[in-house]
Order: structure tokens, then C-alpha cells, then sequence
């Protein structure tokens, strides 16, 4: 059996569905699940005594202590458990059993059309940008995904005469047999995360790109065209392909002397977005190009794009002290993320950098490190592999917490500067989340006398 065969069941009444994993957005398959009238036995490695599940459907049977199928024929997994682990891949090999992703068991309930936004950079700014452009559209709109609210809590919230925009991470789209979005739109692919495909890029890349496979005549594909990878996917016959990138463009969407232009012609300027930088050029492109495709015009989507303000932990201005300006972009969890940020940043730079090492490439980032900060900062595991590509090329010191990564770099700053806490790696060495990390960076930096 392979996540690949066969198609999403229409009829619940009386399925017997195993979820794995009692976090949230399991808890929301789960309660979606009893509504629809199937059986459901949600299990977790954790006993049932330390969850913590409020809003839980009583109807559903809660097993701790281990993730198990209990005679289910239908699997709807944690995305935390990727293809390659022995528990999945014996979950694979049983047979008669059905895998269906948690959102596209949303999907398939939902009345109204479903816009998926997936790759590895900029999917929540995307998502939350195209929400906005939608709703100014005067579209009923309902926003969820990776983005934060299972798309199983939100699904049904919204009819046929509304938007579903979802953020779909790759760890969610493997695992689909069926998801078919009216408008799909990859940002990129980078090699974050290639961990859970066993790095195999391969399996990465499939996985981003199973997004187009089930599109059909009549539907949108919106791709980052001067990505390597994704810029040369094919898509379906009588799919829509529209490009987007911060590049000069005949057609679709480029940008051209500080104006964003759709098939070389000027419509906007960069100056008229409240978001700034290359990679908000290309999250702008993206939410316009799937606001065209709901027939929205351009007028109150670029009223909207003018006062969205966008996400905590993107390059999210801290405060001003002493002349030198604080920025959090906790969120840059991978390398080509930070890289993307900094590169936004105009100025000297002094850059806190580092956290878990999931033995992603740092070279390009630190050869930029080398070219724009005056001082770098290392905490985490990551330091020693960062410290060694630096050797000699920029002053580094070496912090054991945030309060002493923020001290050390307010002593490095000078009027002018700008401090970027630019992780380039993911937050679970030392906090809950890249949210906790940068929530704790923000209340040093504003502690600072």
C-alpha cells in the first residue's frame, strides 16, 4: 500500500479509523472523524494520563503508551512521523489499510475550493497575504493549515461560495491519496527538513510537488519560477501554470525596476507594499496571482497588501536602541530562510545565529556572514560547525543563552547597525518553538537599559 493508491472515502458512517498522534491537529481528525460517524481510536507514544486535549469528542477511544491500528483500515498519521521510520513503514506494508493525511480528510468535506500553499520558505507570509487579498476581494475566507488551526477545525467553516486557504507543509502532503486544490502555489525547495525523507532530496522534492499531481482542467498552478527545481516542474494538461519571482518576466508575474509586473507590465511598486524585500516581492506575486484567479481585481488587493503588516518572528522590528535597530527573525529556521532575511536588511549587520543542528549546508550563509556582519554571535550546536566556516573571515563570539547572545551583541553594535537574530537552524535545541525562541529574544533585547 502506498499513500499514492486509491482516493479519499466519501462515506465515514462506520469506518474504523486509527489517528496517530493526540497533538492538535490529531485531536481535530479525530473530532471531525466521530462527526462524520466513524469509529476512531486516537493513540500516542504518550500515556493517556499526560495528554493534553481539551475540546476532545468523547466519542473517540484514546489509547497512550504507543501509536497502534486497532483493527482500523483507515490511518490518518501525525505529520511529525515521516515515511522513513520503522512505525510508518509497517504501517505501509499492511495490507487492506488506507493512509489519509489529516488535510486531505479536511479537504474532501470542505464545500468550498481549496488554495494549498506549500514549498519550504515564505508559506505562512503567502498564506496569510492571500487570506488578505481574498477578503478584500469581499470572498468569504477561512485560513488554516500549518499556519497554526488544523485545517480540520476550519474546513467546514466556510461554503461553496468562499476560499479554504491552507498552509501544507511536506510533512502533510506525503501522506495524501487524494488532494486536488483549485489553486496550488510552491514558494520554493530547499533542503530544510530532508531529515524526515531519510535525505533522501528525492523524496523531498516529491513530496512538494504531489501538490499538482491531482489538479485538473479548470484549476491554477502558481510556481516560483526562478526556482532551479521548481521552476522547471511540469503540471497537468489544461492546468493554468502562472510563474512569480523577483526577477524581470515577460510573463506572469516579475519585477522590474522597483515595480512588481504581470506579463512584463508594470502594477504595482515594491514601494506601495507594507512588506519589503525580495522575498516579499515574491509573496505579494503569489497571493495576487491566486486573488486573479477567484476573479478579485487588482484595486482592493493592493489596498490590502499596503497595510498587511505580516508575521512575529520575520524579520519583526524589535525596537531602536543607541542608534542601532533590533530585528527577530526567529522564523528563519533554515539556512536559505536566514539567508533570504539578511539579505533584506540594508547595513552593517551584527547576527546572533545558531540552534539544532539537523546537518543542513551553511556554507552559502556563512560565506554571506563573512561578506555583511561586523560580529557574529554563535549559540547552539550548530556554533562549532558555524565558528569553523568563519575562522578568520569575521569577528565571532560564543554565547551559552540568549541573555548573553543579546549582551555580547549590544556590545559589537555601532550607531547604524542592525542586530538580526537570523537562527539558520530549528529552535528544539533550547525552547518549545521558533515562537518561544524569539519570544524570549524580544524580552532580552527589551530588558536592555
Amino acid at each position: 500500500m502506498s499513500p499514492q493508491g486509491g482516493r479519499t472515502p466519501t462515506d465515514w458512517a462506520g469506518r474504523r479509523v486509527a489517528v496517530w498522534g493526540a497533538a492538535r491537529s490529531g485531536v481535530a481528525a479525530a473530532n471531525l472523524l466521530v462527526e462524520l460517524g466513524a469509529q476512531v481510536v486516537l493513540s500516542d507514544l504518550k500515556p493517556v494520563v499526560e495528554w493534553d486535549v481539551p475540546g476532545l469528542d468523547p466519542r473517540v477511544r484514546c489509547e497512550g503508551g504507543g501509536n497502534t491500528l486497532a483493527g482500523a483500515d483507515v490511518l490518518v498519521p501525525s505529520p511529525g512521523l515521516g515515511p522513513v521510520l520503522p512505525v510508518m513503514q509497517q504501517a505501509l506494508a499492511t495490507p487492506g489499510l488506507t493512509l489519509v493525511s489529516e488535510v486531505e480528510l479536511a479537504a474532501s468535506v470542505s464545500a468550498a475550493p481549496l488554495v494549498a500553499i506549500t514549498g519550504t520558505d515564505g508559506k505562512s507570509t503567502t498564506t496569510l497575504m492571500t487570506g488578505a487579498v481574498l477578503q478584500a476581494g469581499g470572498l468569504p475566507v477561512e485560513v488554516a493549515g500549518n499556519i497554526g488551526t488544523p485545517l480540520s477545525e476550519r474546513a467546514r467553516h466556510v461554503g461553496a461560495d468562499g476560499v479554504l486557504v491552507a498552509e501544507i507543509s511536506e510533512f502533510q502532503l506525503w501522506s495524501c491519496g487524494h488532494l486536488r486544490p483549485h489553486v496550488a502555489v510552491i514558494t520554493n525547495l530547499a533542503d530544510d527538513h530532508a531529515d524526515y525523507f531519510g535525505h533522501d532530496p528525492d523524496r523531498l522534492a516529491d513530496s512538494v510537488r504531489r501538490v499538482l499531481r491531482d489538479q485538473r482542467d479548470g484549476d491554477v498552478a502558481v510556481v516560483r519560477a526562478d526556482d532551479r527545481a521548481v521552476g522547471g516542474w511540469p503540471v497537468n494538461a489544461g492546468v493554468e501554470r502562472v510563474g512569480f519571482g523577483p526577477l524581470p518576466a515577460d510573463t506572469g508575474w516579475g519585477f522590474r525596476d522597483g515595480w512588481l509586473t504581470l506579463d512584463g507590465a508594470p502594477v504595482v511598486a515594491e514601494a506601495a507594499l507594507a512588506l519589503k524585500g525580495p522575498h516579499n516581492v515574491a509573496n505579494a506575486q503569489a497571493a495576487l496571482a491566486v486573488g486573479l484567479a477567484f476573479g478579485v481585481p487588482l484595486a482592493p488587493m493592493l489596498a490590502a497588501l499596503a497595510d498587511f503588516q505580516g508575521l512575529p518572528h520575520r524579520l519583526q522590528r524589535v525596537r531602536e536602541r543607541a542608534g542601532v535597530t533590533w530585528l527577530d527573525d526567529s522564523k528563519a529556521t533554515n539556512a536559505h530562510a536566514a539567508a533570504v532575511g539578511l539579505r533584506a536588511v540594508a547595513g552593517p549587520l551584527v547576527v546572533i545565529t545558531g540552534g539544532y543542528d539537523k546537518g543542513l549546508d551553511l556554507q552559502g550563509f556563512c560565506d554571506l556572514l563573512a561578506t555583511r556582519a561586523r560580529h557574529v554571535v554563535l549559540t547552539g550546536p550548530t556554533a562549532d560547525r558555524t565558528e569553523g566556516l568563519l575562522a578568520g573571515r569575521v569577528a565571532v563570539s560564543r554565547a551559552g543563552d540568549m541573555a548573553q547572545a543579546v549582551a555580547q551583541a549590544a556590545q559589537a553594535a555601532q550607531p547604524g547597525d542592525s542586530v538580526v537574530l537570523s537562527p539558520a537552524a530549528s529552535s528544539f535545541d533550547a525552547y518549545r518553538s521558533y515562537a518561544h525562541r524569539g519570544q524570549v529574544f524580544q524580552a532580552e533585547v527589551k530588558a536592555l537599559p
